[in-house]
């Protein structure tokens, strides 16, 4: 049997239960995190290669004892894992706040890139870790994003549903050219306008469906963001006590209850007060 060890066994230092020449078949994956021997923050060009050749996405994460784990792109992608071993080794504090973390990715072209960052700039661009440094700010713009998309979906359904009944044309027009367009084929939307133009032998005034839309998508934002952003805050204030936290978590300052409930749930009842008393009927005056 041949001696060269795979990739993956590289990486680990010694041959896995899944290894063919442990008597299994190679799997195509490393482990969720992969303890490599203790050395420096940057790894040897031979370790990253065959990292490289199994990924397309990992990070290189330095413990507080001087000790490199590799995370894989599987922890933060699938609701099994739910960013499960990385942050659990933060819990338990292997990494401090200040802690490198290196970010290799893959782009489309099959070119590398790598970012470093602390890790306290890395959780902010996932919720289940930042919530473990700043649990009501990271639910309050949870909150703000749910609320953004809730009030723009909600407003431009009811749009769409008022443009349908004056025009279907336009709306099946107007949907089919942002499906279209949302693939980046923007050829195919110029030709499929065409095409409608001329097989029906009328223009169809795209501005009567996209201005209105445009309009309700920005209403839609300004009416749920806010009072999304007061209800995230709500829970995270609730909830602040009993969640999880990392050891080196600096406490939230004391008007987060202020920046992160108060502020907002004014500001979003102002926001409803005017929509309902003076835009609203401002915008049915000026429709009839």
């Amino acid at each position: 049997m041949s001696s060269e060890r795979c990739p993956e066994c590289q990486l680990l230092g010694g041959h896995s239960a899944d290894c063919s020449q442990a008597g299994g078949a190679i799997s195509d994956k490393i482990p969720p995190s992969a303890a490599l021997p203790k050395q420096p923050v940057s790894m040897e060009e031979a370790d990253l290669d065959s990292v490289k050749k199994l990924k397309k996405w990992f990070l290189v994460a330095q413990t507080v004892s001087g000790e490199s784990r590799v995370y894989d792109k599987e922890q933060f992608s699938h609701r099994v894992y739910t960013l499960g071993l990385f942050r659990t080794d933060i819990i338990r504090g292997e990494f401090t706040a200040r802690s490198a973390v290196d970010i290799h990715a893959k782009n489309q072209y099959g070119k590398w890139s790598k970012t470093t960052l602390p890790l306290a700039e890395f959780a902010k661009k996932y919720f289940k870790l930042r919530v473990l440094y700043q649990p009501v700010w990271s639910h309050a713009m949870a909150g703000l994003q749910w609320g953004a998309k809730v009030g723009i979906g909600l407003m431009v359904l009811s749009t769409l549903i008022m443009l349908w009944s004056i025009d279907p044309t336009v709306v099946i027009i107007g949907v089919a050219l942002i499906a279209v367009c949302f693939t980046r084929i923007w050829f195919i939307a110029v030709l499929f306008l065409v095409y409608t133009e001329f097989k029906t032998g009328t223009f169809v005034n795209v501005n009567a469906f996209v201005i209105p839309v445009i309009v309700s998508a920005i209403t839609g934002f300004a009416l749920g963001c806010l009072p999304g952003m007061a209800i995230g805050g709500a829970i995270g204030l609730s909830r602040r006590n009993v969640l999880p936290r990392a050891p080196d978590a600096a406490p939230e300052p004391d008007d987060i209850i202020l920046k992160a409930f108060l502020f907002p749930l004014i500001g979003g009842v102002s926001v409803w007060v005017c929509y309902l008393f003076f835009v609203y009927p401002w915008a049915e005056s000026y429709l009839r």
